[in-house]
């Protein structure tokens, strides 16, 4: 009898504790006026189809609030998809009237009453990458509870990976918070809900307007006047804060359920141009009155980055500084440049100071009320509003400024103009008299410009003739100097043989006929050698003369080797001939393989003569003044390059400076002491070489050390 006690005292106890399991949940039993939050849910990781039936024991899941803030919610972050359950008992007063519920989450979410599903939100997926999370607009549905009678809510969630969660308002992001309420108390909720918004929407779209108005006002300032950096600026300023409450119309107009993807995506851009709109209110500000220090606002710049990304932390401090910290900061220097105007005694200071000081007062007493109410809209609205105001408020009293100084300028410059227009009259008729007088004066000058036009013909073409005849008495000393070793020869032998010949006399006098056949040996091969000698000095006559003379003009094939190498030997001995000091080495690279070309040979051997008297001028000078170990040199080098012959002079004289270097092919320029150059040298050279054979003629030099001119003729 006592074991058959026991053993029912045991089955009463298992059957109080399965009825204490089966019961416990929510109990629905009255409602307010305000929406109810379901309660009491028990949540589990994982995923199986039968967590959704009514008889599945759930007695060791946990009790769990999944209104937390999605970005706590590990379980679900770790597993992606896991279950809600939640016990439900109503009683008949509260069903027989209806029950409507709404659902507020940042998940995926299947809902289920007693095992069937009865609405959905998004897309579940065992991967988290695939899950599509999405925000109802708080649309409601029917809840068909039945009285007394103990009833299951199953909700499966899903947990999108891809996203990084942040709250564009400061508000908490929900996983999953389910709202129920007698039907007509939840349609006349949402309907004054939907009021809120849309007074919210309506006052977010003025400032939008507002905004986007300011857009084009400023974008049009910036077309006109691009020097204006302040209307950018202030544009970029005014395009981003069109933005942020762009996405403020779209909180309060959202009337359908939304990706969340789509909807972060959304504010991840508005934290953007949240910041970059207060660095630019920065730089407004900067230029508005004249500020070039730019230190603050690069520290700034630096701490905009990891504020913007300080976001994705998704921490109660991250949200602050953003919100809060960050903006402060923007404007503490705006007032800071303010009140360094103000100091300065700058009147717009006066407008712009007070409206920031204000500015920031509103904007941190915003921030410490929840966004969505009415108050920090109505905050936030004349913080947003009230410098832009004052802005444009300066604009305005500026362009009116503006406006009455040019008034006055006018009215200046129209007295200013009266009195031109009868200064310009006077000195038309001043000027009508004097023109009468300046034409004679004109007339009379062109008369003694032409007579002084006339001497100065005359002149240069006497300059020329010198330059002719000074080249031409070069080219007659030098030849001198050349036949004066032959004629030298030709004395000596014509003497040797006079006493020769007397010898012979004598000798055949005495019958000595081998010793005057010897004498007549000596004297035949001095006359052989008075004949070469002769014959020497007449081909350096006849070839010099032929290169000299003036000649037809007509181009005829000439060895330019041959030609090169007389005219270095002329010009050094025609020098020699004035000083007999002068002493140079004269080196020739003369190409053997260079064929004939056909030239004016007259005008070329006045080119050479010239370059080659030059060089021996230049090295002449040098030596006046160089070190014992100087040795003066020549070198004239022949080749044959890209069809052209190509006749180098170069010499270690004393250069030419940088200064003079493209002065030297001028007529009448020259670096000589008066009377021992017309300057007509190099010019005639150009002349000849350029415009009368279609060459080129260039001068490399260093100051001190060298000069090389390069002449090019077409072969």
């Amino acid at each position: 009898m006592k074991r058959l006690y026991f053993s029912g005292f045991l089955l009463f106890l298992v059957i109080a504790k399965t009825f204490a399991q089966t019961t416990q949940g929510f109990n629905l039993n009255k409602l307010s006026k305000q929406d109810t939050l379901l309660s009491g849910w028990k949540f589990q990781q994982g995923d199986n189809p039968q967590w959704s039936k009514p008889g599945f024991d759930d007695s060791k899941w946990q009790r769990f609030d999944p209104g937390i803030d999605i970005t706590k919610f590990d379980q679900l972050k770790n597993a992606g998809v896991g279950w809600l359950r939640l016990h439900i008992k109503a009683d008949s007063t509260l069903t027989k009237q209806g029950i409507m519920a709404w659902v507020t989450q940042y998940s995926a979410s299947e809902i289920y009453l007693n095992g069937k599903l009865i609405q959905k939100y998004g897309y579940i997926s065992n991967d988290p990458a695939k899950t599509i999370a999405v925000t109802p607009a708080g649309e409601l549905f029917e809840l068909k509870l039945k009285s007394g009678v103990d009833q299951l809510i199953a909700v499966r969630l899903g947990y999108e990976s891809r996203l990084l969660y942040t709250s564009p308002l400061m508000c908490p992001l929900p996983a999953f918070s389910m709202y129920i309420n007698r039907a007509n108390a939840a349609i006349s909720n949402s309907e004054g809900l939907a009021k809120l918004n849309q007074k919210l929407l309506v006052m977010n779209s003025i400032a939008t307007g507002i905004f986007l108005i300011l857009c084009f006002i400023h974008l049009l300032y910036f077309v006109f006047d691009r020097s204006q950096k302040i209307s950018l600026y202030y544009l970029i300023y005014c395009v981003c804060m069109f933005y942020i409450y762009l996405t403020f119309d779209y909180i309060y107009y959202q009337g359908h359920s939304e990706t969340l993807s789509t909807f972060m995506g959304i504010f991840y851009v508005g934290i953007c141009c949240f910041c970059i709109a207060f660095l630019f209110l920065v730089l407004v500000v900067y230029v508005l009155f004249g500020y070039r220090e730019r230190t603050v606002f690069k520290v700034l710049v630096f701490l905009a980055f990891p504020t913007i990304f300080g976001i994705f932390l998704d921490d109660i401090i991250s949200n602050i500084i953003v919100s809060i910290v960050f903006p402060v900061l923007c404007m503490l220097e705006v007032a800071r440049i303010c009140f360094l105007a103000l100091k300065q005694k700058r009147k717009d200071a006066t407008i712009i100071f007070p409206v920031i000081c204000l500015y920031i007062i509103l904007y941190i007493w915003s921030g410490l009320l929840d966004q969505t109410t009415i108050l920090a809209t109505i905050l936030i609205y004349f913080v947003f509003l009230g410098l832009p105001v004052a802005i444009a408020i300066y604009l305005g009293t500026k362009t009116a400024s503006t406006n009455r100084a040019l008034k006055t300028t006018l009215a200046e410059v129209r007295t200013l103009s009266a009195q031109n227009l009868a200064h310009e009259r006077e000195k038309q008729e001043i000027l009508a008299n004097q023109n009468l007088v300046l034409e004679a004066q004109v007339t009379e000058r062109t008369s003694e410009l032409n007579q002084t036009l006339n001497n100065l013909k005359s002149t240069q073409t006497q300059l020329i003739q010198s330059e002719k005849m000074a080249s031409l008495g070069e080219l007659t000393a030098g030849i001198a100097h050349e036949i004066q070793n032959p004629l030298n020869f030709v004395n000596n032998f014509s003497e040797v043989n006079h006493e020769m010949i007397d010898e012979l006399k004598a000798e055949l006098k005495g019958g000595n006929v081998d010793g005057a056949l010897a004498i007549a040996e000596g004297i035949q091969q001095n006359e052989q050698k008075i004949s070469h000698h002769g014959k020497r000095a007449d081909a350096i006559v006849k070839g010099m003369l032929q290169h000299s003379q003036s000649g037809s003009g007509k181009k005829e094939p000439v060895d330019i080797n041959a030609l090169t190498d007389e005219c270095m030997r002329l010009a050094y001995h025609g020098l020699r001939a004035k000083d007999k000091s002068f002493n140079a080495d004269m080196v020739t690279h003369l190409d053997e393989g260079l064929s004939k070309v056909n030239i004016i040979s007259q005008d070329i051997v006045r080119v050479m003569l010239n370059l080659i008297n030059n060089a021996f001028y230049a090295v002449n000078q040098k030596s006046k003044t160089a070190t014992a170990d100087y040795k003066p040199e020549v070198a004239v080098t022949t080749s044959a390059e890209n069809g052209h012959v190509v006749i180098k002079v170069k010499d270690n004289g004393i250069g030419i400076p940088d200064t003079i270097k493209d002065k030297i092919m001028q007529p009448f320029f020259t670096t000589k002491p008066t009377g021992e150059g017309t300057g007509l040298g190099l010019s005639l050279t150009y002349d000849m070489v350029v415009k009368g054979h279609g060459g080129s003629i260039d001068v490399e030099t260093r100051e001190g050390e060298f000069t090389e001119f390069v002449v090019q003729l077409p072969l």
